[in-house]
């Protein structure tokens, strides 16, 4: 005797009973996938956040480290401490790491980058340069902290 094969209606009234059957079933399943979805939004975003204020941390200590080189090529003269070949590590990690930061304190590390190639072989004797690139890297600071601000 061969066996034969029970056919499957589809029946929507089976369905629904089913679906209503299964309703705790389906509302957790869609729980768990919500809140999956959101759990990794979030860790993505705290990700993006702490690199962020790791860069900006970095950049203010480049800052710093750049003030310093200035101040000590143009108010003393210390060829070894006031390099400005020593400066153009700092300056160009600014601009760097700042693609990380918000548009503020990138535009405003493009700025200062920009002041220093122009200007960086006579901030030596020049009280203009010195003044331009020292507020260049003032409004670059001013522009990394608030995003520091913004990010908390």
């Amino acid at each position: 005797m061969a066996r034969q094969k029970a056919k499957i209606k589809f029946s929507e009234r089976g369905w629904v009973k089913q679906l209503l059957k299964h309703s705790v079933a389906v509302v957790s399943l869609i729980a768990a996938i919500v809140g999956l979805s959101y759990n990794s939004w979030q860790a993505n975003q705290n990700e993006i956040n702490q690199n962020m204020r790791i860069a900006a941390f970095e950049v203010l200590k480049n800052l710093g480290e750049l003030q310093t080189v200035v101040n000590y090529a143009h108010y003393s003269g210390d060829k070894i401490r006031g390099n400005p070949i020593e400066g153009w590590k700092h300056v160009t990690m600014v601009r760097d790491l700042s693609h990380l930061l918000k548009q503020k304190a990138k535009k405003e590390s493009q700025l200062l980058y920009n002041a220093w190639e122009k200007n960086w072989e006579s901030i030596e004797a020049d009280t203009q340069t010195e003044k331009e690139i020292s507020q260049q890297i003032a409004k670059t600071r001013e522009a990394v902290l608030s995003n520091i601000d913004a990010s908390e």
